[in-house]
């Protein structure tokens, strides 16, 4: 069951004009609307990836413990970003939420889920990198994202679309000394893709 769209940037209720793939956001104006899921399972996972322009990242093998705990896409037919949202057990203990989003330049989602002001990375990816992930076998540097204290975020590109990888603690983020690897569930959902209850932050502004 879809629930009604939210802003990308924010989470906010929007005002959907009809007939356009654009909604008006009260804070943002003019935005591509967030559509999520109340319920999750395998087909709707497979449905949005049917015809979805940027990837839908899940770690693979899953950590110990975790699942996927949620879906959300900007945009439709063919999504421009996509979130997928996973929990489990903390690297330092307690439980954690980690959120992956893939987006075309201009959408917005990862800064909404990492509680920036603006749009796209921008000059916060250069220099040094401070991770990396293996996204479709292929290594994707990632650059930390200056953020609140409840959180820890990185940013960096796969497939021309830019990546981004949020955890809730910040603590969370040791994930990313595992040697994560990411697989696009466009190629295939496993019909043994662990599923789970849903999380607290799959929504920007959560």
């Amino acid at each position: 069951m879809n629930v009604g769209p939210v802003c990308p940037r924010c989470g906010a209720d929007l005002v959907v004009r009809p007939g356009s793939d654009e909604a008006w956001c009260h804070l943002h104006a003019a935005v591509t609307p967030l559509h999520h899921t109340a319920v999750l399972d395998h087909d709707t996972l497979s449905a949005v990836c049917l015809d979805s322009r940027v990837p839908a990242w899940v770690p693979d093998p899953m950590p110990a413990g975790w699942s996927v705990t949620g879906a959300a896409w900007g945009g439709e037919p063919g999504a421009r970003g996509i979130v997928v949202g996973c929990s489990g057990p903390a690297p330092l203990g307690g439980q954690a939420e980690l959120v992956l989003v893939a987006e075309e330049p201009g959408t917005g989602l990862g800064a909404g889920y990492a509680g920036l002001p603006w749009v796209d990375p921008g000059d916060l990816v250069g220099g040094a990198s401070a991770a990396a992930v293996q996204a479709a076998g292929q290594r994707a540097p990632l650059w930390s994202v200056p953020t609140r204290e409840d959180r820890s975020a990185f940013v960096g590109e796969a497939y021309g679309v830019w990546l981004w990888l949020v955890t809730w603690p910040a603590t969370a983020a040791w994930l990313l000394a595992e040697d994560l690897v990411l697989t696009d569930l466009r190629d295939r959902v496993p019909p043994d893709l662990p599923l789970g209850p849903p999380g607290e932050h799959l929504l920007p502004g959560d």
